[in-house]
């Protein structure tokens, strides 16, 4: 059974092959091939073609500097992700940043290409992030397709990593609970979040995070859908939670603002799309998805 995810960021449309990556031979033809695809970005920022940010304009193996990262097969093409320092784009390409290629499909119904894109960020990012040996500071290298650094000082093997991050549309009865931070736009309220931390459930940061920022506490946690969020690289648990009480006391460090809202309002501010009074997440966001599955739900 197929099951559409629909969160921009989702839907990766190519075979990852894992069982190719161990094969430095075989990974080498295919970089050689006249039908590899090679992506290239800069500061994170993939070259599209210009003007077009559904379509990216893949390059020669030789404009990538450093490391290569497989990314997968589609059944003709192999598809490399590289990166370059020289930030000048060809005269018929543009550097485009993740977001604004994510609003783009977003505002043309749904698109995969903000997944093959965000996945090649990702692992370019961490690659970035860890070139040395965090058990012994040796410089480390990168194997396995990139998907893992080697250190040959102290054998060590390091591998990508994920952050967790739960995101929760916490409800009693037909009211919902939205949070403002202090960097959002104004009017903007959307569902609380935080990062998991070491040695916890989903079920245990959801109560956590909610009683931090908002001061209510939470029963029931029911997991809906992820999202891929490549910034730097995090995943997104989204979960609707249940609320034991509805007084709500902020921690002014955590967050700038929360209110509960009915679903009237929800209702309302989704039809006429927002303002500096009141507005919500697009739909890049899975806040977006969490309210709209909330909306939907029946009234209680």
């Amino acid at each position: 059974m197929y099951f559409n995810e629909s969160c921009i960021f989702a839907e990766f449309p190519l075979n990852p092959l894992d069982e190719l990556r161990a094969k430095e031979d075989e990974l080498e033809s295919l970089k050689d091939s006249a039908d590899a695809q090679f992506i290239l970005y800069h500061e994170g920022n993939p070259l599209m073609r210009r003007g077009n940010f559904e379509t990216p304009l893949y390059v020669s193996r030789s404009d990538c500097e450093g490391d290569l990262v497989f990314l997968g097969k589609d059944g003709k093409h192999a598809y490399f992700a590289g990166k370059t320092s020289i930030p000048v784009p060809p005269k018929d390409g543009e550097f485009v940043d993740m977001r604004s290629i994510a609003r783009n499909a977003t505002a043309n119904g749904f698109s995969k290409t903000p997944s093959l894109l965000a996945r090649g960020k990702m692992i370019l990012d961490w690659h970035n992030r860890h070139q040395f040996c965090a058990n012994c500071g040796n410089e480390s290298h990168s194997m396995k397709g990139g998907y893992a650094r080697h250190c040959s000082n102290c054998d060590t093997e390091h591998f990508p990593r994920v952050d967790p991050v739960v995101i929760m549309m916490v409800q009693m009865g037909d009211k919902c609970l939205l949070g403002r931070g202090a960097h959002f736009l104004p009017g903007m309220y959307s569902a609380l979040a935080g990062f998991m931390e070491p040695g916890e459930t989903i079920e245990e940061a959801v109560r956590r995070e909610v009683f931090e920022e908002a001061g209510i506490r939470v029963g029931d946690v029911s997991y809906i859908k992820s999202q891929p969020w490549p910034f730097p690289s995090s995943l997104m648990i989204g979960v609707v939670c249940e609320a034991l009480d509805d007084d709500i006391r902020i921690d002014p460090n955590e967050i700038e603002d929360a209110k509960w809202f009915d679903k009237n309002e929800i209702e309302n501010v989704l039809a006429q799309g927002g303002d500096d009074n009141f507005r919500v997440p697009d739909k890049l966001a899975i806040a977006r998805h969490l309210l709209e599955h909330w909306l939907n739900s029946p009234k209680k």
